[in-house]
């Protein structure tokens, strides 16, 4: 019989864990310390195997049974969820560890070996750390168009025109190496960018 909510509110823990199924391999877990945790049990390729979905009640009933249904249909599609599932993890590992900061330095470190003089390399590096002071911590995916902008705007507030020019030269060269690394889309915030400095220089 499938859960309801009331059901499941209901289900007191014991001293080992139980499970109660819902249906189409869906089930809640529960644990002597009284959490529930919902799991999806099916089969691939012969094997049987199991998703970790969730704690109730953060996991909804409702919620729980959409998940299953999409990992339902990645199992048709001969897709296993459970690795699906980590592999969508290590991507967000890796997307957040992508930072501006983690990038300029790479982009510096590119600059050396190819020769740069001391000079260049040195106005680089003063570029990257007042980028950095505004969002070198910030995954490059999620810097926007604002933010570049207040970075530049501080520097002119100051009066340093040509500070602000050549800071926003070297912001565009590192996302130019994100993406040429792969490790950022062509991002349209860069474009919108040039195109307001553009205006605000005529």
């Amino acid at each position: 019989m499938p859960l309801s909510d009331s059901k499941i509110r209901n289900l007191k823990p014991i001293d080992k864990s139980f499970k109660v199924s819902d249906f189409e391999g869906l089930y809640i877990l529960v644990k002597p310390n009284g959490s529930k945790l919902w799991n999806f049990k099916y089969r691939l390729h012969g094997a049987e195997k199991k998703l970790s979905i969730g704690a109730y009640p953060d996991i909804t009933l409702s919620q729980a049974r959409k998940i299953k249904s999409e990992a339902r249909a990645q199992v048709a599609a001969g897709i296993d969820p459970s690795e699906a599932k980590q592999e969508a993890k290590a991507q967000a590992r890796e997307v957040h560890g992508n930072t501006f900061e983690k990038i300029g330095a790479a982009f510096l470190a590119k600059q050396q070996i190819e020769g740069k003089s001391k000079a260049t390399l040195d106005k680089t590096a003063y570029h990257l750390k007042l980028a950095n002071t505004a969002f070198g911590r910030k995954p490059i995916t999620e810097i926007t168009a604002p933010m570049i902008l207040k970075c530049l705007r501080k520097e002119e507030a100051k009066g340093n025109y040509e500070t602000a020019h050549r800071l926003r030269a070297r912001i565009g060269s590192v996302f130019r190496y994100a993406v040429a690394s792969g490790l950022a889309l062509i991002d349209a915030a860069v474009i919108r960018l040039n195109s307001h400095l553009n205006r605000s220089a005529q």
